[in-house]
């Protein structure tokens, strides 16, 4: 635990707040810069084009992006050895290029790299395999992330900054020993209100809706089973809200249709889905009909195989650590409507995001941990690990095995995850960790991040 975290855990309340502001205006500073305008009227005008001209920049984004990934770094310089780069001039032409996966990135992490970690955006993914992988994103990179983000809100009328909203994620803003009902924490650099998604017990929820009451948000985002969980509650009480949000926008989980319906039943409003990846996959977005589109400025999709719905990506806002033909272990299902919605915008509509899962675990006390929250039990760890599972058993105890690279993986490591662990899932949660040489698939051949045998509760 650094010294900032001991000071934010014995602070009271109110400093907390303040702490978290003054962290999140920090994180302004390399979101929202002068490229972040520049990039913001770039996508408004961009929806305007026709099909055949944005595929047109696409494909001219795609070229740069491969010849500045072989100039700047020594990995692809060298898997490319061979190809000619000069020759790919269609998305068909990408085919010539090898897939990557995590493992790949992982091991060479140092050569894939193009830029230093100083003044660089620092990302970490779990993942939903549990392999830990950091990565570098330019300013300019990060910068263009966030504008397509707002670009997407804004098309269905959330301005980010300008309106108030509550976020459900997994950010460490409650500490272990607090004992204040008071499981949220305000951010006013983005005039956003965090609120733990660790402790949604049936106990703690009325405290939840009491705060969103008093706050009155004009957005919701964040774990979709913990707002789920909230509005499950709001409905089964009968409870009164005194506001209506513009939109809900959750992140990390797969929609379910019976989730969706309870979160505009209970909010009065739409559920808008999103799709991108910590590690800086392309974008897809629903449109003000809600129907899902391509964001064809931020990269390309392709599936991994024929027949398969598996994806590769390849992302143009990556250029501290390439992504080009990875596999990222999703699956997306392609429509076969045309490129015209009825919203009007022209882009490859997607039927489905097949990749992301609602599997949880539980704490002592009975709150469930996402699936989001689990896989970032390992966001931070460092590269040294492969791949890890969590088992429950009995509601009280999980056991964690961790498959890691034995040369790179040190002890104190340990000590790291459960310091993370205790964050999220509190001290009466047991853990144990258990360090195997293979972690198995499933007989699917799938592997399972999340292993819950505790009866439903």
């Amino acid at each position: 635990m650094g010294l900032l975290e001991k000071i934010y855990d014995k602070s009271p309340v109110f400093f907390q707040n303040l702490m978290v502001s003054i962290s999140g205006y920090q994180r302004n500073m390399s979101r929202y810069g002068k490229v972040y305008y520049q990039h913001l009227k770039f996508l408004s005008e961009f929806d305007k084009w026709s099909i055949e001209k944005k595929l047109d920049f696409q494909l001219k984004e795609l070229v740069k992006f491969i010849k500045y990934a072989v100039d700047h770094s020594k990995f692809y310089s060298k898997l490319y050895e061979g190809i000619d780069i000069n020759s790919i001039s269609s998305l068909e032409d990408l085919k010539k290029l090898p897939v990557v996966d995590k493992e790949m990135l992982r091991k060479n992490i140092d050569d894939v790299f193009t830029i230093p970690h100083k003044g660089s955006v620092e990302g970490h993914t779990g993942g939903t395999t549990g392999k830990s992988l950091v990565v570098l994103f330019t300013p300019e990179d990060m910068m263009k992330r966030m504008a397509m983000l707002d670009h997407f809100k804004a098309r269905v009328g959330f301005e980010h900054r300008k309106m108030k909203r509550a976020t459900f994620n997994g950010k460490h803003i409650i500490p272990p020993n607090q004992v204040k009902k008071v499981f949220w924490r305000y951010n006013a650099a983005c005039k956003q209100m965090i609120y733990s998604s660790f402790h949604l017990t049936e106990e703690n929820i009325k405290y939840y809706v009491e705060s969103l009451n008093k706050f009155k948000p004009l957005a919701i985002d964040g774990f979709f089973m913990s707002i789920c969980d909230i509005a499950g509650y709001i409905e089964r009480h009968n409870i009164e809200l005194k506001f209506t949000p513009v939109a809900i926008f959750p992140t990390s989980e797969t929609l379910t249709d019976s989730g969706r319906q309870l979160l505009e039943r209970v909010f009065k409003c739409k559920v808008y889905d999103q799709y991108a990846s910590s590690e800086g996959a392309p974008f897809v977005t629903e449109c003000k009909d809600q129907e899902l589109h391509m964001e064809l400025t931020s990269g390309i999709f392709e599936h991994f195989e024929y027949g398969s719905n598996e994806v590769i990506v390849t992302s143009f806002t990556t250029h501290g650590t390439p992504l080009i033909r990875y596999r990222i272990g999703d699956s997306i299902l392609l429509s076969d409507k045309k490129n015209q919605c009825k919203c009007g915008l022209e882009a490859p509509v997607v039927k489905e995001i097949q990749g992301r899962k609602l599997d949880f675990l539980y704490t002592a006390e009975g709150a469930k941990i996402n699936g989001g929250n689990v896989a970032n039990l390992f966001k931070n760890m460092p590269n040294a690990l492969i791949r890890a599972q969590t088992i429950q058993d009995k509601i009280d105890e999980i056991t964690i095995k961790l498959e890691a690279d034995r040369e790179l993986y040190k002890a104190e490591y340990d000590d790291l995850l459960k310091d993370e662990f205790i964050h999220k899932f509190g001290k009466g949660t047991k853990i144990r960790i258990e360090h195997v040489d293979e972690i198995p698939r499933e007989k699917s051949g799938k592997f399972r991040m999340i292993k819950n045998n505790v009866k439903v509760l």
